[in-house]
């Protein structure tokens, strides 16, 4: 049940807050006999509203997610670095966070291709292995965390994506020693970015911040030192600091 619930509120997106329940029930693939009667359970406490034309996130999610503290301190703490970042480059930051196999963004400041197309939005998720916060968050954690985040295995996302596991091993030990990633069309086509994590004293990965640009009009691994200067920083607040070391 836990499960079905989780689908029918991830079927809501940005674009689309308000969905109706035979749409929900073909984006989750169940019947809309047993959709009817989540939605139904669902709005009753809040989690949904009804809408003259179906439903939409309900008020008790915005609640929870209030509460939802570490992205909240991670996105205070690095917010100003990433802003330096944008001034100096000119590209799109990003701060993301690892959940399961995803990358997660916990906030995008945009940067002077007003144009540019990305596959992220805040709380939205890409594949890890498809982007260069994800590898940098990858190579820098556990057997265990990389395990979970390969076992449904590698599909193209992109032109790039990496085509093995074997192959996204090795480009992992790469980062580990450089301490930045690189993707090239890897999440998408068109796009190019670096990044580098955010690491506790014991070296276990918090965060990543990563730059974004259309393929072709920088070379990101002339930038890709400026993401690692950054991070760095943040990285000695982290370790001077009881509470943010923490998170």
């Amino acid at each position: 049940m836990i499960a079905r619930i989780s689908a029918v509120v991830g079927a809501f997106r940005p674009e689309e807050p308000e969905l109706s329940a035979s749409e929900i029930a073909r984006r989750v693939g169940l019947p809309k006999a047993s959709i009817a009667r989540i939605v139904r359970d669902l709005a009753d406490f809040d989690f949904l509203e009804r809408t003259p034309g179906g439903y939409r996130v309900g008020i008790k999610c915005f609640e929870l997610g209030q509460l939802a503290q570490k992205p909240k301190d991670l996105r205070r703490m690095a917010l100003a670095t990433m802003a330096d970042l944008r001034q100096a480059t000119g590209l799109t930051v990003q701060l993301g966070v690892l959940d399961g196999s995803d990358v997660v963004y916990i906030e995008i400041l945009r940067g002077k291709h007003a144009d540019l197309v990305i596959p992220s939005r805040v709380g939205g998720r890409v594949a890890s292995y498809a982007t260069a916060g994800g590898k940098a968050l990858l190579a820098f954690s556990g057997d265990t965390v990389l395990e979970r985040a390969l076992a449904g295995g590698v599909r193209k996302i992109g032109p790039n994506t990496v085509a093995t596991e074997d192959a996204l091993r090795a480009e992992l030990a790469t980062v580990r020693d450089q301490g930045i990633a690189y993707e090239h069309e890897e999440s998408s086509a068109g796009l190019a970015c670096a990044a580098s994590p955010l690491l506790r004293a014991d070296s276990s990965p918090i965060a990543a911040i990563s730059i974004t640009a259309p393929v072709g009009t920088i070379d990101m691994r002339l930038v890709g030192p400026a993401v690692q200067a950054a991070t760095l920083g943040l990285n000695r607040q982290l370790r001077a600091s009881t509470f943010l070391g923490q998170l």
